[in-house]
C-alpha cells in the first residue's frame, strides 16, 4: 500500500510545484514515513517521477477508454463532443490533467524524452478511440470522407490549443471558447445536410 501511498502523493507534488521544487522530505512527510523509508520502495526522485509519469499514462488510457464507451451508444456528433468535452474537462479539473500540463509545458530537462514518449503513448490510446468514430461518420455520410489522419490531426491541434488557453482564461470565457471551436470544427468536418 505504501508504494502507492508515495506514487499518489507525489503525484499531488510534481502537479502542484513541479519535480524540481518537489523534495523526497516533502513526499514522505505527506505520506507519513520518515525520508529513509521511501528508500525501500524507490531508489531515488527520479525513480518516483517515472512511477508518478507512468501511472498517470496508465490512468489517463483507462480513463479515455472508459469514456468512449458510455458514448458508444450516441450518435456520432454526440461520440465526438463527448470526448472533446470530457478530454477538456478532465485536464483542467484533474490533478492529473494538471501533472500533463506543467510536464508538457515545463518538461524537467532529463525526462525530456521520456515525457514525450508517454505523451505519444496516450495520444495512440485518444487515436484509437477517436478513429473508429470518424471512420462510422464516413461510413454514415455524416463526415466528410478525409483520411482519419487528417481528422484526427485537426482534432488534436483543435484540443492542445484549448489545452493552452485554459491556463489564461475564466471559466466562463473558457467555455465560450471550447463551444465557439467544437462549432466551428463541426462544421467543417460534417457533410452539409439540406437542413443545413
Amino acid at each position: 500500500m505504501t508504494r502507492e501511498t508515495i506514487i499518489e502523493e507525489s503525484l499531488n507534488f510534481f502537479a502542484h510545484h513541479g519535480y524540481e521544487n518537489t523534495t523526497l522530505a516533502n513526499i514522505a512527510d505527506a505520506v507519513g514515513i520518515k525520508k529513509p523509508s521511501l528508500y525501500n520502495h524507490f531508489d531515488n526522485k527520479e525513480a518516483i517521477f517515472l512511477s508518478v509519469l507512468y501511472h498517470v499514462a496508465d490512468r489517463e488510457k483507462e480513463y479515455m477508454t472508459s469514456q468512449a464507451h458510455l458514448s458508444s451508444e450516441q450518435s456520432v456528433a454526440e461520440q465526438l463532443r463527448h470526448i472533446y468535452q470530457i478530454y477538456l474537462d478532465h485536464m483542467a479539473n484533474s490533478t492529473e490533467g494538471m501533472f500533463f500540463k506543467r510536464v508538457t509545458f515545463f518538461p524537467p530537462d532529463e525526462f525530456r524524452d521520456e515525457i514525450k514518449k508517454v505523451f505519444l503513448m496516450v495520444e495512440d490510446c485518444m487515436t484509437e478511440t477517436i478513429r473508429p468514430v470518424f471512420e462510422k461518420g464516413i461510413s454514415e455520410k455524416i463526415i466528410r470522407p478525409l483520411s482519419t489522419d487528417t481528422l484526427t490531426s485537426a482534432f488534436y491541434t483543435l484540443i492542445d490549443g484549448l489545452f493552452l488557453e485554459e491556463n489564461f482564461y475564466d471559466h466562463e470565457v473558457f467555455e465560450k471558447r471550447q463551444q465557439a471551436s467544437w462549432h466551428i470544427f463541426w462544421l467543417g468536418i460534417k457533410i452539409p445536410s439540406e437542413e443545413d
